[in-house]
C-alpha cells in the first residue's frame, strides 16, 4: 500500500512540491524516533500532507462541503488544503487512521491539544531540509529536544509575518500556541 501512495503523490505534486514532501517525511519519521511514534504513521501522515495543495480552491470547497464538520472552515482559502486532503486520504486513498488524518488535517493552522503525530507533521512541514528562513536551523534544533519549544518559535515567527503583512490569523493557531503555552509551563 505505502508504494501505491508514494506513486499517486508523486504523480499528484509537481516536482518541487513532491521533493518538499520528501523533506517533511525524513524529518517526521526522525521526530517519531525521537518521540516514540509509530514511524509507519507518521511517514503516511507526512506523505499525504499535501495531497491537496494543488487542487483549484473549488476542488478544495468540494471536499470540505462533503464534510459537515469542515464547513465552518469553508472560508480559509488555500488553507483548506489540509482540511481537504484529510477528506481525500479517507475518501480516495482509503486512510482511516483518525490521527493520521488529523495531522494532515492540522499540519498549517495547528489546534488545541494537538497529539504528539499532529505536532510532529505541523513542525516537520516548516522545517525540512528545503526549508530556508531566518532561524529554521534554530527551531529545528529545538524540535530534536522539545518539540513544543520548536512549534512556540515557529508559530511566533508566522503569527509575526501574517500581523506584518495584515493577514487574517485563524483561530486554531491561536489556540494551539496559547495551549503550548500551557504545555510547557506545567
Amino acid at each position: 500500500m505505502l508504494n501505491k501512495l508514494y506513486d499517486h503523490i508523486e504523480k499528484s505534486l509537481p516536482p518541487k512540491r513532491y521533493q518538499h514532501t520528501l523533506g517533511v517525511i525524513e524529518v517526521a519519521v526522525s521526530l517519531a524516533k525521537q518521540y516514540d511514534i509509530n514511524e509507519h504513521r507518521a511517514e503516511i501522515a507526512a506523505l499525504l500532507h499535501d495531497v491537496s495543495k494543488c487542487m483549484t480552491l473549488e476542488e478544495l470547497h468540494s471536499y470540505v462541503e462533503c464534510d459537515e464538520t469542515l464547513k465552518y472552515y469553508g472560508t480559509m482559502g488555500e488553507l483548506l488544503h489540509g482540511f481537504a486532503g484529510s477528506v481525500y486520504a479517507k475518501q480516495e486513498l482509503g486512510i482511516l487512521d483518525e490521527d493520521i488524518l488529523s495531522a494532515i488535517k492540522y499540519h498549517t493552522i495547528g489546534r488545541r491539544g494537538m497529539t504528539t503525530l499532529e505536532k510532529i507533521i505541523y513542525i516537520a512541514d516548516a522545517i525540512e531540509p528545503n526549508r530556508d528562513y531566518p532561524n529554521v536551523d534554530f527551531i529545528r534544533e529545538k524540535a530534536k529536544t522539545c518539540i513544543n519549544d520548536a512549534i512556540l518559535f515557529e508559530v511566533d515567527r508566522k503569527l509575526k509575518y501574517l500581523l506584518k503583512v495584515d493577514a487574517p490569523i485563524h483561530p486554531n493557531t491561536v489556540d494551539m500556541r496559547n495551549c503550548i503555552l500551557g504545555e510547557l509551563k506545567k
